[in-house]
C-alpha cells in the first residue's frame, strides 16, 4: 500500500521522480541517433594484448565480478584502467534515448512513446544509501521513516474478514482495491482511519491472538491514512 506522494510539493524525492533521465523505445526511429551507447570491453583481446598476469591483477584491483569475455567500461572506476582498457573498445548503440539529447519540443511525445516501466528517472539512479536518506528526512515517509510504500500485512491477514463482519467499506475491500489499484482520496483517508479505530475495538473480542496478528497491520494503516489526511494526497493499495 502507499500514498500518491507526487501530488504534493512536500515530497523530498518529487523533482527527482519527474526528472526523466532516458526511456527505452521498441523502435527509436527519428531519435535513434540521440541513444545512449555502450562502451563494452573485449577482456580476451584485451588479455592477449596486455598479457593474463596483468589482467589478472586489475580484476583482482578492481574486484569486479566478470563473467564472459566482456566487460561494461562504465564499471571501471579508476581512471589509468579506463585509459588502459580503451583501445579493446566497441561501441554498441542501444536504444535508450537520452533526454538530456532531445530537443525541449519533442520530450513530451519520447517519454509518451515509452513503457511506464521503460523510463529511468534521477530518483531510480540514486544509490538506496541515499534514497534511504531522503526518505528518512521526508515528512511523508510514513512507514516508520523508511518510505511512503509498505506492506499491508502477512498473506491471509484477518483484516478483510474482520471488516466484513463489522460493515466497514475499505478495508473488506482491500484485495478488489488491490487488483484495480483504484486510488482513494485524503477524504477516503478519513474514514480509513474511523475503520481502524473500529476493529482496534472490535478485536478483543475475538482473542489475543487476532489482536497480535492485526496490530502492526492497524499501525501501518493509520499510519498511511494521516499521512494522506495530513497531505492532501492519495493512497491506493497493490
Amino acid at each position: 500500500m502507499a500514498i500518491t506522494e507526487l501530488e504534493s510539493d512536500k515530497a523530498l524525492c518529487k523533482s527527482k521522480k519527474l526528472a526523466t533521465v532516458k526511456v527505452f523505445l521498441d523502435d527509436p526511429g527519428r531519435w535513434e541517433a540521440l541513444a545512449e551507447v555502450d562502451q563494452i570491453v573485449d577482456l580476451k583481446k584485451a588479455a592477449e594484448k596486455l598479457g593474463k598476469e596483468k589482467m589478472d591483477a586489475f580484476i583482482k584491483k578492481s574486484r569486479l565480478k566478470i563473467e564472459g569475455d566482456e566487460l561494461y567500461l562504465e564499471k571501471v572506476k579508476d581512471d589509468a584502467d579506463r585509459k588502459m582498457l580503451m583501445p579493446f573498445v566497441r561501441e554498441v548503440r542501444t536504444k535508450w534515448i537520452l533526454m538530456e539529447k532531445v530537443p525541449a519540443a519533442e520530450r513530451k511525445d519520447v517519454v509518451a512513446k515509452a513503457k511506464k516501466e521503460n523510463t529511468v528517472t534521477e530518483w531510480d539512479l540514486l544509490e538506496f544509501d541515499e534514497m534511504y536518506a531522503t526518505c528518512a528526512k521526508c515528512g511523508m515517509s510514513w512507514d516508520n521513516k523508511k518510505g511512503c510504500v509498505g506492506n499491508f500485512g502477512p498473506s491471509g491477514s484477518p483484516v478483510p474478514d474482520l471488516a466484513k463482519k463489522h460493515g466497514l467499506s475499505i478495508l473488506s475491500k482491500v484485495s478488489e482495491l488491490g487488483e484495480s489499484k483504484k486510488v482513494l482520496s485524503s477524504k477516503d483517508a478519513d474514514e480509513l482511519l474511523k475503520e481502524v479505530k473500529i476493529l482496534r475495538e472490535k478485536a478483543p473480542a475475538e482473542g489475543k491472538m487476532i489482536v497480535r496478528r492485526i496490530e502492526g497491520t492497524l499501525n501501518r494503516l493509520e499510519a498511511m491514512a494521516k499521512c494522506s489526511r495530513d497531505y492532501n494526497v492519495g493512497f491506493y493499495f497493490f
